[in-house]
């Protein structure tokens, strides 16, 4: 990508004993003291010899609906900027229009419906480690000029914020050896209430299917997705199934 090297000395914005739990803290006050919309980030591919869950590693501020739809979806597995990624060693940018000409319809569909939450263009940085591992961090403007020259301006702090996180969640993920179908046991309500969520259903409509209150239903919901260690309990409720942890 024109413009932009890798510095050989780079300025965080972690402190040294940050643990990527504060990475949402740090990275969204990066982006907003940038002037930037959002920032995103996603392991695509585990050390080898490791087992983690992906999914587990998605960090972000994208608002709480569209990672719900993107996670829900899979929109990961289709996703053009992921595809990108998986090839690319440098990092480029991406956005609505011209970008989209080469990809399919799936694909081309992620894009139309992000841009109802402004996420509209971006700069990605693909990161590989050297025991094969490989992960995404983005940030995000709905201002494609705006996000260039911002982009150009800060890129050391951009890529120190794109190894820092991939190295901190990576660790994290390793050391907590977290295994789903060993390790969480959940109640017959919470596995109701990711059973029916996988089902497209509401909270409300869960409440009146259980004989249980709206706040009880998002309460195992909660519970749930805290056990499982993920962001919502539409990504709960994905977990859950993969994971066999319910039918």
């Amino acid at each position: 990508m024109n413009g932009l090297m890798t510095p050989w000395l780079i300025e965080s914005d972690y402190e040294a004993d940050d643990s990527s739990g504060q990475i949402n803290v740090r990275m969204g006050a990066m982006v907003r003291e940038l002037g930037l919309d959002h920032f995103a980030f996603l392991v695509l591919r585990p050390p080898l010899n490791s087992h983690f869950d992906v999914t587990d590693t998605f960090r972000t501020s994208y608002p709480d609906a569209w990672i719900n739809r993107y996670m829900a979806l899979r929109y990961f597995e289709v996703d053009p900027v992921v595809t990108l990624a998986r090839k690319n060693i440098r990092p480029f940018y991406w956005g609505q229009g011209r970008f989209l000409r080469k990809f399919k319809k799936p694909q081309r569909r992620v894009f139309d419906e992000a841009r109802a939450y402004k996420i509209n263009y971006g700069l990605s940085i693909s990161v590989r480690g050297a025991d094969g591992e490989l992960s995404i961090f983005n940030v995000v403007s709905s201002d494609r000029r705006h996000l260039h020259d911002v982009t150009r301006c800060a890129h050391s702090r951009i890529f120190a914020a794109a190894f820092d996180t991939h190295d901190r969640v990576i660790h994290e993920m390793e050391a907590n050896g977290f295994n789903p179908e060993t390790d969480v046991e959940l109640s017959i309500r919470e596995r109701e209430c990711l059973a029916w969520t996988l089902e497209g259903k509401t909270a409300g409509e869960i409440a009146t299917i259980l004989n249980l209150s709206v706040s009880t239903v998002n309460h195992h919901a909660s519970s749930a997705s805290h056990k499982l260690g993920t962001l919502n309990k539409h990504h709960a409720a994905v977990k859950a199934l993969r994971t066999g942890l319910v039918q």
